[in-house]
């Protein structure tokens, strides 16, 4: 058995702004014989405004090094960094990862190359960095019979909300995140959902027990909400927030989605706003399990990988590994067109009396039984769609498959094309969450 004082020497590829705050913690603390060897970058001869002074621009220096027990990947992206996680596991060393885009894709592949190399794998980091979630979910929380999870997981659509709350439209609010460093200049990746996508696979494979990838999440983004509904959201006791859920319907199917929703402001996750990210999990016996934090940055996400090091540190002295199990349930990711929800719809109507007419002909020919139908009149709500001035007119309904809400959203828009109808633009429609 390994000596339990024994130094564990650790290997960073990448000192990007995580990388960076990562050294920084290890300057800043005792560390308990945990002792950061070596730096690889791309460009060792760069200054560099970090308390460390051993750098390299060849990787191998440090997957080759059998000095080295723990290597830290925090690169990013797909490849080299999928390349540097399988060779440093095969030559019999631990793993700390933030890479949620090679775990989401290849987490079974890693887990089981760990396990037959009996070394370890911490990807704290790669979802919510500031949250703790990978490490409950396989501690604590899997002792139970998780039945939800629901988070905000992108800090970059969570902060565009939050400024549409106070009524600026979207493209100014992408505008000011990019400003404040919350946005890419390429925003595409967080505004359509895709992040989220990757985190929430993550999560839902660790609490189900059959890996899901991305490609299987259902995806919207939130490009088409207008701060008109935030305002209706509010009217209605809602607040709209980018949802990544999983639920369990049955034992053998679970519901995957990343979609914007109207949430109860009842709810925990209505009152998380900026960029801060949360996550509130359902289950029993926990009943539940609530927190947030900040979903990424340098301080957050370099914390939970400076934990994983320590964490997998004091294992590897006392030669434990912790075996990660996937893919040992037949599980079926549910059909979205049968998953039932209540929702928000928004059309544009003439005003004018019997506006709404033709509408209600196709939803009750589609079987909407509407919950609300609300239109207000004023300067601040009227719009010009086609040509035509108009007011929204906002409705939402009792439970229906999915597939019969997308069916109806083609017969609305077809209302559009028929003379003398008052229908204009393109209806917009949201999931309303339910917590059960």
């Amino acid at each position: 058995m390994m000596d339990k004082g024994k130094a564990i020497n650790v290997g960073l590829i990448g000192c990007g702004v995580v990388g960076s705050g990562l050294v920084e913690l290890f300057s800043e603390n005792n560390n308990n014989g945990v002792n950061l060897k070596k730096i690889a970058v791309k460009d060792s001869k760069k200054p560099r405004k970090v308390p460390f002074n051993n750098f390299t621009d060849n990787a191998d220096e440090i997957l080759e090094d059998p000095g080295i027990d723990i290597v830290v990947e925090l690169i990013g992206g797909h490849n080299p960094a999928k390349e540097y996680l399988v060779k440093a596991i095969k030559n019999g060393k631990h793993v700390v990862t933030a890479n949620k885009a090679v775990i989401s894709e290849h987490g079974p592949e890693l887990f089981e190359l760990a396990r037959k190399h009996n070394v370890n794998i911490g990807f704290e980091g790669a979802v919510a960095g500031g949250i703790p979630i990978i490490n409950p979910l396989l501690e604590q929380l899997s002792l139970g019979d998780i039945t939800s999870i629901t988070g905000i997981l992108n800090g970059t659509t969570n902060f565009i909300l939050t400024r549409m709350g106070e009524r600026i439209d979207y493209e100014s609010a992408l505008k000011i995140a990019q400003e404040k460093g919350f946005a890419e200049s390429d925003p595409g990746f967080d505004v359509l959902g895709l992040d989220a996508a990757q985190k929430i696979a993550i999560l839902a494979s660790l609490a189900y027990g059959r890996w899901i990838k991305p490609s299987e999440v259902y995806c919207e983004g939130i490009a088409e909400i207008m701060p008109i509904d935030v305002d209706y959201a509010k009217e209605l006791g809602y607040a709209i927030k980018l949802l990544a859920t999983a639920r369990k319907i049955n034992e053998g199917e679970v519901d995957v989605r990343v979609h914007p929703a109207l949430i109860s402001n009842s709810h925990k996750l209505s009152r998380v706003n900026e960029e801060f990210n949360a996550i509130y999990i359902q289950g029993s016996p926990f009943d539940e399990y609530f927190n947030v934090g900040k979903g990424a940055g340098k301080g957050p996400t370099a914390f939970s990988v400076y934990y994983d090091i320590v964490k997998i540190a004091e294992m590897a002295r006392s030669e434990t590994v912790r075996e990660i199990r996937v893919n040992y349930k037949d599980l079926k990711i549910a059909d979205q067109d049968k998953v039932s929800t209540e929702g928000y719809l928004r059309l544009y109507l003439r005003h004018v009396p019997g506006s709404l007419h033709s509408v209600v002909g196709v939803l009750a020919n589609h079987g909407w039984n509407v919950k609300d139908s609300i239109q207000r009149s004023g300067p601040r709500y009227e719009m010009t769609v086609d040509g035509i001035k108009c007011l929204p007119n906002i409705i939402t309904h009792e439970p229906l498959p999915f597939g019969v809400i997308k069916n109806t959203i083609p017969d609305l828009i077809n209302i559009r094309t028929e003379k003398g109808k008052s229908v204009h633009g393109i209806p917009f429609y949201m999931r309303i969450h339910n917590s059960h």
